[in-house]
Formats: C-alpha cells, structure tokens, sequence
C-alpha cells in the first residue's frame, strides 16, 4: 500500500459532508460525504467540494489533535491518559498510532480536498469569477494544511535544511522525496499569495469559518515570522492589525459565548451541536472538562498572575472547595449550541499583534519600542497594565509569555514558540522542560508506516 492510499483512505474517512448552501459549513452534515468521486459541472457543485475542506477544519485531526498535541510538547497541556505520555514526555516514537491517524494524516486529508477543489473547478469552462476565489480558498486551505506538517516534522527554523516535507500540488500523487525547508516554504507562500490577491473580502459580524484576504494575509505574516523574514512578518502583521477585524474587550465571552462569530476572530472552524456525541466533530469541550486534557499546573500558575486568569475552568473531577485544583480550558469548557463540540481558533487578531512586536523587535533597524506598544495595546484591551523591558532580550522573553497567556493551551502555538525561541539561541531547552534534552526531538518523526510504504524514499527526521 503506498503512501497516497494511506492518504486517500484518510480523506474517504473524514472529508465527508453534504452542503445545503453552498460552503455554509453550519449545514454540513459528517454522515453525508463527498470526495473526489464528487462531480463538479459548475461553480455550486465546486462549492459542495470546497465545503469539505471546511469540514476538516473542524473534524479531530486539525481541530483537537493538531491543537492539543503541541501543548503537550510543550509545558501548557497535561493529559490524564496514557495516551500522551510520550508527547508529554517529548519521547514520541514512529509508530505511534495517534502520530499517523491524527497529526499527520490530519493536515494531508486536508491538502487532498484542497487539491481537488483547484483541479476540478481549474476544468471548468465558465466565466463566473466565483471560480477564482475558490481556487484562491482551496490554496489558502493546502497552505495551511503544508504550513502545519512543516512545523510539526519538518526543520522550519532552517531554510538550508533537507528536511522540508513532502509536497501535494495535485491529487492523488505519488510518493515521492521530502522537499527541503526552502522549497516547503516557497509553495507555502506562493498559495498564500493567490489567496490575499482572489480570496473574498473579511467581514464582521458574520461566521469567520472562511478563508479571506485577511486570513491570508495573517497567516503568511506567521510564515514569514517563522521563515525569518522579520520585516515582511512585520509589515503584513501590521495590516493585519489594521482592521477589519478588531480586539474584543471580553476575553472570556469570546469563547464562552462569541465562539466564532468574535470579530476578534479572523479564522476559525464552524462547529455545531451534533445529537450531543462527542465523536463526531471534534469533541473539544468533551475532552477539556471529562476527557482528562488538562491545563498544566506550571500553566495555572502563570495564568493566576494575570487578569485572563478568568480563562481557567473547574472540570468534573476539581474539588469542589479547592479552587486551586481548577485545571480545564475555559477556552473550550463550552460547546457549540450546548454541544460537546467546540470550534477551534485557528487565527485571531490577537496573534497579529504579538507577531509584530516580535518581527519588529528582530528585524534590522526595527522600535523595540514600537514592539512594546503592540504588546501593550492588547493587554489594556485585555484590561491588565502595561509592561517594559530595557533589551531586545528582555523584550522577546516578555513577548513570548504574553502569548503563552494569550494564546495557550488553545492551537499550540506556545510550543512552536519554544522552539524557535531555543533555535534562535534566545533560551535554553532544559530550562524550558528537562524532557527536551535531544534537540532532535522539537519535530516529531514520520510515521514509520509511511516511511517504510515509501520504500524509504521519505526519510526519516534525524535521532528517530
């Protein structure tokens, strides 16, 4: 069996979905599926097709596992269930099953459907410019599904580096070698640039589950920042922060009640109730009150210094009198329309602001005090005071703690933090976590089941 048949059961498994309004994700049904044996004769049946790629915004793979397993990488996230214990313990092996199912087939079935969606509606002979901006939506989603499997298996802080990932600009390829770091990031890029020129225009006071112009434009700045192109990072963090979109004065009602409606939102998955079942979609409110995924104790300490505090849950099993022994994801202790589910926040504005205090502060010739001023202006939108720092170094420090108040425990960014942080020489490994000994262990391995139905021809990431 070789690796696009492993890839191609994953999408038959989890891209499935029918439309009743086109790419209206909240009508998308999981026990309906389309895949590539959908036909597409005209812009309505290419939006049905576009809609599954949404689907997988929200389904497990992207929206749980890919969010939870950086946190427990990491130093936010702890699990009850042994299960995780080797991500947790930064010891993962290659044939671990949660690796192959969820975190990387997760992002490639979302690649596949993205492939479809550009080559079937690129066939169509029609003139409706609808047709442009989904082949522009599809290109942000595979972006986005290449831009995950770079950070979590590839060498991304190094542009020099062999060990890029295996690229899908088509369907149903076939296996073939690791691109290096560069050319990852070329495509990346090259998709995201198509998706800022023809993806639809943001707007607020709707659903953000659709990729826009402003998506695309906060997405590449994350890019940028990790490629190390600081001023490009700045530069496009600093649109972002322009507007539309707009910081939210009440940190928890984004998530208690905003959910993806937020105008501070800029990306996120549509989940909704679904008979309560905590397996289909996601089941993210499940597994952060009930399902033993826990906020770190390391983490509640750092959060009860700081006014989002208010973001630390009680779950089922806290003491009722202890208040100390609190330790769910206020983030996701809701669900959707009292569901189970909850929506995952791929990009909210927040993050544009922290990416443009730290691309300012590396770049050459940038303000570290301009850098300041964005991180203090969203925490007096956030209602906590304003800090300084006297260095760059002081200043990076201070910047990666806001984000792990602001974003942690929520789509593993802190953990991609740490690890460009100690990359860049900013910090040491064992005084971030004593299991990260082995450097080699900041990107997980390929499942060795896709190594060895390569016949090799994907390699292995080092120390694995």
């Amino acid at each position: 069996m070789n690796k696009i048949l492993i890839y191609t059961a994953c999408c038959f498994m989890a891209l499935s979905i029918q439309a009743c309004k086109l790419t209206d994700v909240t009508d998308l049904k999981p026990d309906h599926k389309l895949d590539e044996s959908t036909v597409v004769v005209d812009i309505p049946s290419a939006e049905k097709l576009l809609a599954g790629g949404y689907y997988s915004l929200r389904d497990e793979p992207l929206a749980l596992y890919c969010a939870a397993i950086p946190g427990y990488m990491g130093v936010n996230l702890t699990s009850t269930s042994a299960t995780y214990t080797s991500f947790i313990n930064n010891n993962v092996l290659p044939n671990n099953n949660t690796l192959n199912g969820n975190v990387y087939a997760g992002p490639y079935q979302l690649i596949q459907t993205a492939n479809f969606v550009i080559e079937k509606t690129q066939a169509l002979q029609v003139t409706n410019p609808r047709k442009g901006s989904i082949i522009a939506e599809a290109k942000f989603l595979r972006a986005l599904g290449h831009f995950y499997v770079l950070r979590l298996f590839g060498q991304f802080w190094d542009i020099s580096s062999k060990y890029g990932i295996e690229l899908k600009d088509k369907p149903n390829l076939p296996v073939t070698a690791r691109a290096n770091v560069k050319t990852s990031y070329e495509l990346i890029l090259s998709d995201l640039d198509e998706a800022i020129k023809n993806c639809p225009d943001y707007e607020t006071g709707v659903a953000k589950g659709y990729a826009t112009k402003l998506a695309a434009k906060a997405l590449k700045s994350r890019v940028l920042l990790y490629k190390k192109d600081y001023t490009g990072a700045a530069s496009l963090a600093k649109e972002v922060m322009d507007g539309p979109a707009e910081l939210t004065s009440n940190f928890l009602n984004m998530f208690q009640s905003e959910k993806y409606k937020s105008d501070e939102v800029i990306l996120a998955a549509i989940t909704f109730a679904n008979n309560n079942n905590i397996y289909f979609e996601n089941g993210k409110s499940y597994y952060y009150v009930s399902g033993g995924f826990n906020l770190s104790d390391r983490y509640i300490a750092l959060l009860r210094t700081d006014v989002r505090k208010t973001i630390i849950g009680k779950t089922s099993r806290d003491p009722a009198a202890d208040p100390t022994k609190w330790h769910g994801n206020g983030k996701f202790l809701k669900g959707v329309d009292g569901s189970r589910n909850d929506t995952e926040y791929y990009f909210r504005l927040a993050e544009a602001y922290l990416i443009y205090a730290e691309a300012e502060a590396r770049r050459d010739g940038g303000s570290l005090s301009d850098a300041i001023d964005a991180v203090n202006a969203l925490r007096l939108k956030r209602g906590a005071g304003i800090v300084s720092a006297t260095n760059k170094a002081q200043l990076l420090s201070l910047i990666r703690t806001e984000k792990e108040l602001e974003l942690g425990a929520e789509s593993g960014e802190d953990w991609f933090d740490i690890v460009r942080y100690i990359k860049n020489g900013d910090v040491q490994a064992a005084t971030i976590k004593a299991t990260l000994s082995d450097e080699n262990k900041l990107i997980l391995p390929i499942p060795q089941v896709t190594v060895e139905a390569s016949n090799k021809v994907v390699e292995q990431n080092p120390g694995y």
